[in-house]
């Protein structure tokens, strides 16, 4: 794997097990969508833009920073 993909992973293995289970859920979604990726992708994009990361002493998952 390249770093990119070893520090979500590392992120991954870090939610729990319902977490993961919905991540891989959403994952197969898009993946299964011909033509609605466009639709998720700008659902993760804003619901992103909406997370607040650094504030309350919140870390991101992936790195833990």
């Amino acid at each position: 794997m390249n770093e990119n993909m070893t520090v979500v992973f590392h992120g991954f293995l870090n939610l729990t097990n319902r977490e993961k289970l919905a991540l891989v859920e959403a994952m197969n979604e898009y993946f299964d969508s011909t033509g609605e990726r466009e639709r998720i992708r700008a659902g993760n994009e804003a619901a992103f833009a909406a997370l607040r990361l650094g504030e309350n002493e919140k870390s991101c998952t992936c790195c833990g920073r």
